[in-house]
């Protein structure tokens, strides 16, 4: 039996509408069927899903083939194993050891497990079990094998009757069947993955009677070195896949073809499945359909327009040097009358350890509606004009507000903003101008500070991998997206349910009157740690016959999310620009087909505590910020994302509105290089905590389609936010 993996598939596509298809004697594409479960070992009392893709295209190993979800799945027990035999035949052992077919009829609107017969039982102590076509395999706890043959293998509703003879224990096939961490067949080959290295059996016997004696050759090996396989599968005759599985969190299928020996054809024809896979292997394979892959049959999108080139960018904004917000109570009703003091917060001490004060830009009140706004000086403290220079002229501030409710407890918010500089380019203040846009109107909740010699513990490495943001920093693939993230999050575990930051010794100050200390208060600030991690600031897509580039030009910017601690949990407040004068570039050129990844720069944070003294009290909290581009000693300029590919193709494509969609003739290209980027809800995790990002698109900040000459077919592509003419965000392909 196919092993069983951990994880689990969490963004399906959507089901395009069947379309039968007439039966191709050798087909160009064919089915897979994923048995999903979570992760760690499998719970036998909750059901799982099978779900199913079409492998496009896997003659040659799917060199240049996909696997795509169609949308359909069906619920299985727990307790129940499946394998599959061809047609569209698929089997089920129940807990009871009984034997069931269904057949797959989604192509013709039917459900993926039509019941065809149930047989007798028995089934459950095969220790493996396998088929292909006509022919079932059931191997004991002992080596044993007995064959078995269907008699309507079409339907997988015919008879079932074993070979007179079975395969001995002591045989060296059944050895080394036994020995397998997977077993499958194609044709007349049984194949097993062991320990990494990949065999074939060929099987001698009669399809027909039972006079003639069952035989498998012994193993022959076509391929060694796949350490990082777990299990493997054929859809056809000369191509074998393989699956990391969980192994190291990518799940991803690669592509093998041969014969007398395997050769890699595509490292990565998908990742992010997780789960026990099954082929629905055919005798025979043909050359890839033409035209771009589907399920079901195509709408006519006759009216979609043909993308056409951008307009050029707006002229400079104005305001880019103002920021404003709002501070609120707990329960969301305004502070009056606070002290907002606006810091410049690049200016941070940079060893660890070292405490400083950062230095004032300005200082304002709040209104009756908790509303407050400064604009900054032309001119800054020379320290703070340095930085912003290296920052491609943006002003990262951190704007405060401090009070103390009736009974004493010290409350306060950091804001964290951007602002443009006088020396700021035209596109810096477009960017700044941009955001601040986007984000006018938001407001901050003050927060109970650690009083005074509450020094919590830095946790281990080991502590932190257990948090939220650490797991979903290990998946492959981008199932986040935009989703909005926890409203806290915990740096050592899941996040917390039901916090509430506001109960203070017993007592709930969320909805007390917040005054502002008299005398003002001083502030300082701590470096903690320092990190590199590298964090997502581009994406490109590229599904059928096309290819992606993206460009990251350091000159201009991203946005990443701040991370602020409570004494029980940290909470997303505000966010920094990165920018830079220096002008160094990374990203990716022409990758595709089917490819769709996000792209990584390496950016340096800090782990930051801040003071507040007033009226002779200390109070504090810690952040986690953003700073410069940094490449570390030997380190990569740029790598490799999470995996989106499950955004583009049919599914996507038909769910999006009409007015986002455009097309792209043969041998043509279109550019996003204007308008913000798509948010990357997670797009790093520093200490166990999940920041966001997004970047200003611009002519130096930039994604591409170019559509490919296979066919005088267009390529479809469509906006993640909006029409392709307009601010997309990014540009999905089909």
């Amino acid at each position: 039996m196919t092993a069983l993996l951990a994880g689990a598939l969490t963004a399906p596509a959507v089901s395009i509408p069947p379309e039968a298809h007439a039966a191709e004697a050798c087909p160009s594409s064919v089915a897979t069927y994923v048995l999903e479960g979570g992760p760690g070992v499998v719970n036998p009392a909750k059901p799982r899903t099978l779900r199913k893709y079409l492998d496009w295209g896997p003659k040659d190993g799917d060199a240049d083939g996909t696997i795509f979800d169609t949308g359909h799945t069906a619920p299985v027990p727990g307790t129940s194993r499946i394998f599959t035999a061809g047609n569209g035949v698929i089997y089920e052992i129940t807990a009871s050891g009984t034997l069931k077919s269904y057949t797959d009829e989604t192509a013709t609107g039917g459900s993926l497990l039509t019941p065809a017969r149930t047989y007798g039982t028995g089934w459950g102590s095969s220790k493996k079990v396998w088929a292909s076509g006509s022919l079932l395999f059931a191997q004991a706890e002992n080596g044993e094998i007995t064959v078995y043959k269907q008699s309507d293998p079409a339907t997988g509703s015919g008879t079932i009757s074993s070979m007179a003879s079975k395969i001995p224990a002591d045989h060296a096939a059944a050895v080394a069947i036994k020995n397998a961490d997977d077993v499958w067949m194609a044709d007349s080959k049984v194949y097993v993955l062991t320990d990494g290295e990949i065999s074939t059996l060929r099987y001698f016997g009669a399809a027909t009677g039972q006079s003639v004696h069952p035989r498998l050759t012994p193993p022959t090996v076509v391929a060694t070195g796949l350490t990082d396989a777990v299990q493997a599968w054929s859809p056809g005759p000369g191509t074998v896949h393989t699956h990391t599985g969980s192994k190291d969190h990518s799940g991803t299928i690669k592509g093998y073809t041969g014969t007398t020996a395997l050769t890699l054809a595509n490292d990565e024809i998908r990742t992010g499945i997780y789960g026990q896979i099954f082929a629905d292997t055919a005798t025979c394979l043909a050359d890839m359909a033409p035209g771009s892959p589907y399920f079901g049959t195509r709408p006519d999108d006759s009216e979609v327009p043909e993308a056409t080139p951008e307009p050029e960018s707006d002229p400079s904004p104005t305001g880019a040097k103002t920021v404003s917000g709002r501070f609120t109570r707990g329960d969301g009703h305004p502070v009056a009358g606070l002290e907002v003091v606006i810091e410049a917060s690049d200016v941070l001490p940079e060893e660890e350890g070292a405490t400083a004060d950062l230095p004032t830009l300005g200082k304002t009140t709040t209104a009756a509606d908790g509303s407050w706004s400064l604009t900054l000086p032309n001119t800054l403290p020379a320290e703070v004009q340095e930085a912003v220079d290296a920052n491609g002229g943006a002003v990262n501030v951190t704007a405060t507000a401090t009070g103390v409710t009736s009974n004493g407890v010290i409350m306060q918010a950091s804001d964290n903003l951007t602002a443009a500089s006088e020396s700021a380019t035209s596109a810096a203040r477009m960017a700044i101008a941009d955001f601040a846009a986007e984000e006018e109107g938001h407001s901050v909740a003050l927060l109970p500070q650690a009083p005074d010699g509450l020094e919590e513990a830095e946790p281990t490495a080991q502590a932190v991998a257990q948090s939220w943001a650490s797991a979903q920093d290990q998946s492959s693939v981008d199932t986040l997206g935009d989703a909005p993230l926890p409203e806290w999050q915990s740096q050592t575990g899941a996040p917390p349910v039901g916090y509430n930051p506001y109960i203070v010794d017993g007592t709930d100050v969320s909805s007390m009157k917040i005054t502002p200390y008299m005398g003002g208060c001083e502030r300082w600030t701590k470096t903690l740690k320092k990190y590199i991690r590298y964090t997502t600031v581009a994406e490109g897509h590229a599904n059928w016959d096309a290819y992606a580039s993206v460009d990251y030009d350091e000159k201009l910017s991203t946005n990443v999310e701040v991370a602020v601690s409570t004494p029980g949990g940290w909470k997303i407040q505000g966010s920094v620009n990165l920018g830079s004068s220096t002008g160094q570039s990374s990203g990716y050129t022409k990758k595709g087909p089917y490819f769709a990844k996000q792209w990584k720069v390496p950016i340096k944070y800090k782990k930051i505590k801040k003071y507040t003294k007033c009226g002779g009290r200390t109070a504090s909290h810690k952040e986690i910020r953003a700073g410069r581009y940094t490449v570390p000693a030997g380190g990569a300029t740029g790598k490799y994302g999470k995996d989106v590919r499950y955004k583009d193709g049919a599914g996507g494509y038909y769910q999006s509105p009409k007015r986002n969609r455009a097309y792209i003739k043969p041998g043509a290209y279109f550019q996003l290089s204007k308008g913000r980027s798509v948010k990357w809800s997670a797009a790093v995790t520093v200490e166990g905590i999940a920041l966001g990002a997004s970047t200003q698109l611009d002519r130096e900040h930039k994604q591409r389609i170019t559509a490919g000459e296979r066919t005088v077919a267009r390529h479809d592509i469509w906006g993640a936010n909006g029409p392709v003419s307009g601010k997309p965000g990014v540009l999905y392909s089909y």
